[in-house]
Order: C-alpha cells, then structure tokens, then sequence
C-alpha cells in the first residue's frame, strides 16, 4: 500500500499534505511514538520508509526552489514591464507626430521649390497621397517580381534623366511604384521638374517608411509587455474567471522567438471562441501550456506544424496541443508524468515538467490530462471544469449570487 506523512514525522513539523480516499480502503494509522518505535524495532520496514523520505525531501525542496525562482522572476518581470511600457507608449505616440510632422514638412517644401509650378504641384501631392496609401498595404512581391520591378522603374528613371535612379528606384518599388505611375507625370513636366518632383515623393516615402518601422517596432514591446501581463496575470487575483483563449495566445507570444528560427513553426489555432470562462488560478495553468508547448517544439526541433484546438465538452473545457513530432515510444509514455524522468540530455531537462503540469491540472483544478502519440501526430489533451468542485478550497470563499452567476455562464 501508499504511506503518507513521514516527512513531518521524522522532522517534527506540521503536515505537509492531506489525503482523501475515492474509494474504499483500509487505513492504518501510527502515532508519532508508535510510528519512531517502529522504525526502530522494524529495520525492513524502515528501509523503504527512509528512501520514501529522502526522495520526497528532495522532490519537497526542488519544489520549493522551483517556487522561489518563478517569484523572484515574477517580480524582475513586473517591474522590467512596467519600465518598459511607459518608454514603449511614449515611442508609438512619437511615430504617429512623427509622420504628421514630416507630412507638413513636405507639403511646405514642395510649396517653395523654385523648380515647381504651382500647376505641377497639385498633381506631385495626389500621387503622394495614392503612394501612402499604396505603402499601407504593399503587394506582396516575390524577390523575382521585385528585381523585374526595380529594373522597369530604373530604365525609366535614367532615360528620363534622373539621377540616383538605382537608389531612388529601391523605395519607389518598396512603396508599390509601378512604371504606369509614373508615364503619368512623363510630359507632364520638364526633365528639372520632374526630378524635383520625384526626389520630393522619394524622400516623402522614405521617412514615412522609417516612422511605421519606428512604430511597428514600438507596438512589437507594448505587444511583448501586454503578452507578458497576460501570461503572469499580474496584480490581479489568484483564482479568478478566465478566458483561457487569453492565456493560451499570451504563451504563444512568449515564444515567438522559438518558432522563427531554421525553418520556423507553423501554428494553427481551432478555437472554440463560444466556449464560456473558466474559474481558475491563471498563471499556474498558463505554466501548463508553457511547459506543453515547450516540450512540443523540443519534438519537432523548433520546425513544424503546432496545432491548439480548444473545445466544450459537457462541463469541462478541452484543450489539445498537438505536434507533428516523431511522436513518443511506448515505453516513455508510461513513465510522462514521473517526478525527474527526462529523456533530454543533461543540463536541459529536469524531469519535473509535464509533473508540475500534472500536478496543476489535477491537483489544483480537479481535471485530467492524457496523451495520444504516434509519429507525426503528439497529443496533450487536458480536460479544466468550468467550475470547481463544491469542495474546492476556494468554491467557498465565494458569495451565492457569484456562484449563480457563474453556473449560469457555464
């Protein structure tokens, strides 16, 4: 049979676990006395009690560390997203002035240029105007298409007499230039006026290119530091109503950075975006999918298809990651779940991880998780209850009008 307690037996301190039986059983209790005559009377039965000890010891203070690390980077991480929003705002709003600003720029500089007629200069500012718009939405071009592109716009330029027209060239095709653009303008200007004309629409792209590279860049940190919010649930409370949708996209944009590299990951989100709000403490269960998606990209080498499926069944929520990995033998699948059983080389595994998934989906939120496995298709299924259970030790801490409200989302 299983025994629990020792620990706080031999070390004389309070009970660090409780039990309780799901079925029938036969329990034998020993009292502190009883329990150390035993283990002195009794060397065979204090052999496995003592190796039960040190390996629980060990798994208790790994725990522990464990625990100790994530606060500590918690806290590095809610205050490095704090330093890092206000600069990351403050930029974004910069790009936008940005633009305006050297929209008015241009539009004055055109208006003093002694080389333009004020007849040519409304006909320069209309094709800015399509050019911006052209350059929010540019066509995607293979590098083929836009060598040829380049090519046309050049031989244009130089027999029109441009100079610069390699480098001019460049931006104009970055911003969805083609030559039927510019035979409008051909006669309808004099070759002084017309380079004029295109530096002015050159210079006008290019800095606008430079602020939305600002800007994208900008919004990249706002979006990292939200993701990170999201992903630690700071500042708010433990166990809370969430959308797990939320959680699950927070993770992914964690490691983003994973899924770029070689050949890149491509991931597939099916959704069930009607599924209602689960209650649950969000950061451990984000812990879940980041070990889960973690161990996934391990599988396939930070190179393949990573598939997320959410959906409702009955009164739990379901969520699937699955990979196109060379799957898991047989004879690992029985040991997953084991505290400390790795198949990674040493230094990058500690075993402890699809435990501690294990241990939030199970223990914490009364779920289940299995997995399905042959090569080129791995699945994690977990199984969350959009409710606790009765006996939950947060259920009861909740007012009746928060429980009717909950069961009737669910």
């Amino acid at each position: 049979g299983q025994f629990i307690g020792e620990i706080s037996i031999i070390t004389g301190g309070t009970a660090l676990a409780t039990a309780r039986a799901e079925g029938p059983a036969t329990v034998l209790r020993f009292s502190r006395d009883q329990f150390r005559k035993l283990i002195a009377d009794c060397p065979d039965i204090a052999t496995p009690i003592l190796r039960a000890f040190a390996a629980r010891s060990r798994e208790v203070d790994a725990v522990a560390v464990q625990q100790d690390k994530m606060a500590s980077l918690g806290k590095m991480a809610a205050g490095l997203a704090h330093e890092l929003n206000n600069p990351a705002a403050a930029l974004v709003r910069s790009a936008a002035s940005l633009r305006e600003v050297l929209g008015r720029f241009t539009k004055l500089g055109l208006q003093y240029d002694s080389r333009l007629k004020d007849e040519q200069r409304p006909m320069i500012e209309h094709l800015q105007t399509e050019l911006r718009k052209a350059a929010s939405d540019p066509d995607a071009l293979t590098t083929i298409e836009r060598s040829d592109r380049e090519e046309s716009l050049i031989e244009w330029l130089e027999s029109s007499g441009i100079d610069d027209a390699v480098d001019m060239a460049s931006s104009l095709v970055e911003a969805g230039l083609t030559r039927q653009c510019l035979n409008m303008l051909n006669g309808a200007m004099p070759p002084e006026s017309l380079a004029a004309a295109l530096t002015w629409i050159e210079a006008d792209l290019a800095t606008k290119q430079v602020a939305d590279e600002i800007e994208s860049a900008a919004c990249r940190i706002s979006d990292l530091v939200q993701a990170m919010k999201q992903y630690t649930y700071m500042d708010q409370a433990q166990f809370q109503t969430v959308d797990i949708h939320v959680g699950i996209d927070a993770t992914l944009r964690i490691f983003a950075h994973r899924m770029k590299k070689g050949a890149g990951v491509r991931v597939v989100r099916d959704y069930d975006r009607s599924m209602p709000q689960i209650c649950a403490y969000a950061g451990e269960l984000n812990q879940a999918w980041t070990n889960l998606i973690s161990n996934a990209l391990d599988a396939m080498n930070d190179s393949g298809v990573l598939t997320v499926t959410t959906r409702r069944e009955g009164d739990q929520a379901v969520v699937t990651i699955a990979d196109n990995g060379p799957g898991i033998p047989p004879e690992v699948r029985e040991n997953l779940f084991k505290p400390f059983f790795t198949t990674k080389r040493a230094g990058q595994g500690t075993g402890l991880g699809l435990e501690i998934v294990q241990r939030i989906v199970v223990n914490r939120h009364h779920g289940a998780i299995d997995v399905q496995s042959r090569p080129g298709d791995t699945r994690f299924t977990v199984r969350i209850p959009f409710e606790p259970p009765k006996n939950h030790e947060m259920y009861s801490s909740r007012s009746d009008s928060e429980r009717e409200a909950a069961l009737e989302r669910v």
